[in-house]
């Protein structure tokens, strides 16, 4: 019975150690092809990164509303496409416009698989795919303390950014606005460095009354000021010494980077008195040229540039020329 019972045992160890041996080989198989497949995932991933800034940044390209829709789509496509690439550059991507403010990015990438080569898999793609769209600006942030009234814009055409005594105000208000306090020394600060509170479409704003030239000066010139003139650049020049708006329109990816392009409200009406209030119904961007005149005299002129505003998210009308770009898949 004994010697019985000790080849009982030898087999069940023997079975057991097969069991085992069995188990660790499927064990690791299990193991190594968990590892082609987080490999993918890590792909699918990244690839997923470099096509949403793609399509982002290639809907911001849209926003040059000054150029034709064939030479938009031409340089949004080369953006979109070099920025996924640079996000990811063993992607191989594609980009296409649904409509005239979209962008959509599609990104592809072959993996080689390692362990899956022992199944059979030698390598798998990975897919990804985002579009972005163009839409109008429903709130933003960096106002300078501006209010201009609703109306139809131009590009490059000239507009009154605060308006002088003669200018047919009686109610002495010069579409100067209060943001985040009130007072001169206030209003100053916020020309030349903007607000860095959130306004949105709908709110109401207190306007600043009274003329306040001098602070007016003080803040534009600095403004003014932190514009850079590079050596070796051959520019147009103002009467100040200053890049003159005909050389920026014709180079306007320094035109968009410039110091001078400012963010104002766009308002309901002026139809107030004294400390009052109006209505923000959009956002639109100016070149600040400066300020005409001098003295109770002096106005601030700026000519409308259609932009994307960083920072801006959307819901807003594009009437103004002030957009935001968001992921829409």
């Amino acid at each position: 019975m004994r010697r019985e019972n000790r080849k009982e045992l030898k087999r069940s160890r023997g079975a057991v150690l097969v069991w085992v041996a069995a188990s660790m080989v499927v064990l690791l198989g299990a193991g190594a092809l968990s590892l082609d497949y987080g490999r993918l995932v890590v792909a699918r991933w990244r690839l997923q990164t470099a096509v949403d800034a793609g399509s982002l940044a290639g809907a911001w390209e849209l926003g040059n509303k000054s150029a034709s829709q064939a030479l938009r789509e031409a340089s949004a496509a080369q953006v979109a496409g070099s920025v996924a690439s640079d996000n990811k550059s063993e992607g191989a991507y594609a980009v296409d416009f649904p409509d005239a403010d979209t962008c959509h990015v599609e990104g592809q990438e072959t993996i080689a698989m390692t362990f899956a080569r022992i199944l059979g898999v030698n390598e798998s793609t990975v897919l990804a795919e985002a579009a972005a769209r163009l839409s109008g600006a429903g709130s933003a942030k960096g106002l300078r303390p501006f209010g201009i009234q609703s109306q139809d814009f131009v590009f490059g055409d000239q507009y009154l950014l605060k308006i002088g005594p003669h200018d047919g105000t009686s109610s002495g208000n010069f579409h100067a606005l209060a943001l985040g306090g009130n007072g001169a020394n206030n209003y100053r600060e916020k020309i030349k460095y903007g607000y860095d509170g959130i306004i949105s479409i709908g709110d109401t704003i207190t306007t600043e009354p009274g003329n306040m030239s001098g602070p007016t000066e003080d803040g534009i010139d600095y403004v003014v000021a932190l514009e850079i003139i590079k050596e070796g650049i051959e520019y147009i020049l103002d009467q100040s010494g200053h890049i003159s708006w005909d050389w920026y329109a014709s180079h306007l990816d320094d035109l968009y980077a410039s110091p001078r392009l400012i963010l104002v409200p766009i308002v309901d009406n002026w139809e107030v008195h004294g400390r009052d209030t109006v209505e923000v119904v959009g956002f639109a961007s100016f070149f600040l040229e400066g300020v005409e005149g001098s003295g109770k005299d002096s106005r601030v002129v700026g000519r409308f540039v259609e932009r994307v505003i960083p920072g801006s998210s959307g819901g807003g009308s594009t009437e103004f020329g002030g957009y935001s770009v968001s992921l829409i898949q």
